[in-house]
Formats: C-alpha cells, structure tokens, sequence
C-alpha cells in the first residue's frame, strides 16, 4: 500500500488518487448544485417532474444496481470461490429481469414511494406507516455497510494507518454525501449515477482489459492460470467454495442468488428511480437498458476477478483479506507498479463515487419515505403544502444520513456482512410480496399487507439474529460467542416464502372492505392507463 511519505516526497503514489478524489468531489458538487437549483416542488424533488429521458434514466437505473459492497466484493468473490462467485454475479445479472417486469406497472401507479404505493391500494394510515418502517429498516443498514466501506477505501488510497484514520474518513466522506443529496435532490442524484456510471464502466472495462492483456488476450489461457493459481480447476471451477461443499453450504449459495436476484430488484431508491420516468413504456425500456449495461458490467467483473486470481493467486488476496474485498485495489496496485499507474487512480475515484451515488440514492429514497409519508400523507392528512414538504425531505435527509454516519464511525471494526445481506433479505421477504399482492392480486386485504410487512420484518429480525453471520463464525458480527441455531447465512430461501405466505393467510383469514375494493380497481385502471 501507498505510504503517506510519498506525497510529502512529491511522488505519484497519493497524488495522483487525491487530486482525482479533488476534482470527482468539486465536478460532484457543482452538479448537486445546478440540478438542485429547481427544487422547489415535490415533483422536482423527488421525481425531476418526471422528465428524465429513457437513456437518462437507464445509466442512472444501472448505476443505482451498483452497490460499493457489489463492486468490491464481487472481484474477490469470483478470485478466491471460481465457480460460486461467477454464480453470484450472474444472479445479480438475473435480478434486472425481475425489474423488468415490475418497472411498467410500478410506473403507471403513479407513486414513488413504498407507503404510497401500498396505500394506493388499502385504505388508513398503518399501511404508509409500515411502508415507513420497511424503508427505513431496509435503508439504514444498507447505508452503514456502504459508508464503512468508503472509510477504509478513503484511508488504504491515501496510505493513513493510524488508529481512528478510517472513521474520519468515514464521518467527512458521510457528511460531504449528505449534503449533496440535500441539494440535488432526483435530478442531482440522477447527474451524480449516470457520472458513476461512466467512471466504474471505465475503471472495469479498463482493468479487465489489462488482466486479459497478460493472457495474451485468450480468455482459456487466463481460465487455465486463474485455477492454477488457486488450487487446480476441479476444486475453482467446482461449486463449494464460498459456503463449503455441504447440504448447508449449498443451501446458502442457493439462498444468497435468490436474496440477489429477488431484493436487488426492490429496494426504495430502485423504486424512487423508476418514478423518474416519463410513463410506464418509458420505464420499462430504460429498464431493458440497464439489462444489457448491467450484463457486460458483471461480465466484466467476472474477467476482472478471473485476471486478480491469475495475477495475484488466491492466497495473496486472502492473506490481506479473508473475504477478498481489496482484490481490486490489489490487482490495480499490481499494475501500477508495472507502468500503470493509472488504474489506481480510476480505482479509487470508482469506489469514491459508487458510495457516493449509492449513499445519496439510499438517503432520498429515505427522506421521500419519511416527508410523503409520514409528515405529508399521516401527519398533515395530505393537508401541507409542496414547499413545506421539500424543507421536511430536505431536513430528514441531513438528519438520516446523519444518524447512518453514526453508527458507520461506531460500527467501524464489527462486521458489515450481517447488515448488507439483512437488507437484501428484508426487500425480497417483505417488499417484493407486498408490491406483487398490491399490484396484481384481487384477494389481497389490509390484515394480508400487515401481516407480509411486520410478519415478514420479524421473522428476518429472529432468523438473521440467530443465525451464522452473527455469531458462531470468525467473520459474524460477535465471533467470539456463538448463540445461532439456524444453519444458513442468507436468509431468503427460508424468509421469502414466509413472507409470500403470510400475505396469502391474512388475506383469506380476512375480508376486503368496500373502499379496498375501490382502490383495486382504480390500481388496475391505472396499471393499464397509467398516470
């Protein structure tokens, strides 16, 4: 790694990854601040009056898929486990295509929020107050995990070793991504993840294409060097290296591509974005735009990944870190002692963005919750005016990514895997059945929603809990102690099914009421003509 000394010497090591930090900062801002301009209403704010071009907003769609942990630990998935890791992309791949078959009919309700969007069909306040809840739960941890990570990228880039260097980049890094969100609002955040966008396609492709280069660009030659660095084919290109080749292993590799591909598609700020666009056909081809963009990004990655095991060997990128989250900065730095300095540089100013589009995406999708939600549609009954609902949004933007600050500085040495694969278990178990019900199911009542929102919530609360990512395994939240009882890591493949079935019984346990009724109706009339 860069030491400090090498600034103060005047050489390239930090100078290079800190101007650039320098300018993607000063170029992010000032795009906060001319989008943000015309702010002033709730469309602006939260939706860019729903002007955004299918182009615009497939770059913007792809970028919001493109999660820091995603563009970390994905290289150092397929490095160190060959055949799981290529799995895992692929899932991440697949979960476009669940999008793409939601994104038309989200579109036409007209709502950019969960609670909204429940409450279109069901009538009283619990349902925005739970649509609040799910937000919230899913939104903060996520939001810790990704600015976790972008303290330790800030620090290894800029070679600070000293104890508490990474939480202060973590706090300054949080703090700086809070207020661009505050400004921009939607068309800020839109500028910030199409800029996102071009950086890390950049950084991949142009590290994909280096690694293949040291294969003399034959892709069975670099198959052949990654295995055999990594030991032999049969055990890289053989499924059981993440979880281990057992029942349970297995069923965990099962269990993390279903949490892939059903809660990627899902999550608040993917649904905040789909409202971005200009109608439901529009939203449905920027959708199949990010398909193809997603598509060759993960099957860069994949290559990237192939090209670390080759370059580097599997060995070399677990002893710096066991779950291979540095893999790509390593195999950068390996360039850049070889004469190519600059992949570093684009490395690091790819992670700086990633967690800046992802944290400012994740903080409106919150704010939206909380000011249309909660202040606007349960506290003023609809009754506020637009302008006072943006100052609201724009102060629980500064408020929540606060407290995500927070606990991101106090949080900093536990483990983020438990936060990150919560959240995504919490969107496929509890998300993804309330919006399949509310959007396409006659039968479904109030008891059925409350049931899929808190039933689901608690049964991923007790199962996460006790399970291995957080005690009983030297990488869970407490390593030390062991109190889990329930065999998987990832969740899903037990959760979701409760999730879709708890909807189902409380519906039939129950009866619709007449305005409940009504509001299915006008749902589907606005599914098929669109608002």
């Amino acid at each position: 790694m860069t030491s400090a000394a090498d600034l103060a010497a005047g050489g390239s090591g930090l100078f290079a990854p800190l101007m650039a930090f320098l300018l993607v900062v000063i170029v992010s801002f000032l795009l906060c601040l001319v989008a943000g301009m015309d702010n002033d209403t709730v469309a602006d704010f939260f939706t860019a009056n729903r002007s955004l071009s299918v182009a615009r907003n497939a770059l913007a769609l792809s970028g919001d898929f493109i999660f820091t942990t995603a563009l970390l630990s994905s290289v150092g998935a397929v490095a160190l486990a060959g055949y799981d890791g290529m799995v895992v992309a692929i899932s991440a791949v697949a979960a476009l295509g669940v999008l793409l078959l939601l994104a038309e009919p989200l579109r036409n309700t007209g709502h950019f929020t969960l609670g909204a969007l429940l409450e279109s069909r069901m009538t009283g306040t619990a349902t925005r107050v739970g649509g609040t809840v799910i937000t919230l739960a899913v939104c903060l941890p996520v939001m810790v995990a990704q600015l976790v990570v972008a303290g330790d990228v800030t620090a290894y880039v800029l070679g600070l070793t000293r104890p508490g260097a990474a939480e202060v980049c973590t706090a300054l890094i949080g703090v700086l991504i809070v207020s661009f969100a505050a400004f921009g609002g939607m068309r800020g955040s839109s500028m910030i993840e199409i800029v996102k966008v071009i950086v890390v396609f950049g950084t991949i492709l142009t590290v994909s294409c280096a690694a293949l280069s040291r294969s003399h660009w034959d892709v069975g030659t670099l198959l052949e060097t990654a295995a055999g660095h990594s030991g032999g084919p049969r055990s890289f290109y053989a499924p059981g290296r993440l979880y281990g080749d057992t029942t349970t292993g297995r069923l965990d590799l099962i269990s993390l591509c279903v949490t892939v591909v059903l809660g990627s598609a899902v999550f608040p700020h993917i649904l905040l974005r789909v409202s971005a666009s200009r109608n439901g056909p529009a939203a449905r081809r920027a959708a199949s735009g990010a398909v193809v963009m997603i598509a060759l990004f993960y099957g860069s990655m994949i290559l990237t990944g192939l090209g670390a095991a080759a370059t580097l060997g599997a060995d070399v990128i677990a002893s710096h870190d066991p779950q291979g989250n540095t893999a790509l900065f390593l195999l950068a730095d390996t360039f850049a002692k070889s004469g190519t300095g600059l992949l570093f540089t684009m490395v690091a100013c790819a992670a700086f963005v990633t967690v800046l589009g992802t944290v400012a995406g994740l903080t409106m999708a919150a704010s939206a919750s909380l000011a249309h939600d909660l202040y606007a549609g349960v506290g003023r009954r609809g009754l506020g005016g637009e302008r006072g609902e943006v100052n609201v949004a724009r102060a629980a933007v500064m408020v929540f990514g606060l407290v995500g600050v927070y606990l991101a500085v106090v949080l900093h040495h536990w483990s983020i895997v438990p936060l990150s694969l919560f959240a995504a278990a919490l969107t496929a178990s509890v998300v993804l059945p309330a919006v399949v019900y509310s959007l396409f199911w006659n039968g479904f009542t109030r008891t059925g929603l409350l049931w899929t929102l808190y039933g689901s919530l608690a049964c991923c609360v007790v199962l996460e809990t006790f399970g291995p990512a957080v005690s009983g395994d030297p990488i869970a939240l407490f390593p030390h102690r062991d109190f889990h009882w329930f065999p998987l890591q990832n969740i899903a493949l037990a959760t979701v099914p409760v999730g879709f079935f708890l909807g189902w019984a409380g519906s039939r346990l129950s009866r619709r009421s007449p305005a409940d009724q009504r509001h299915f109706v006008e749902t589907q009339t606005a599914l098929l003509m669109g608002r």
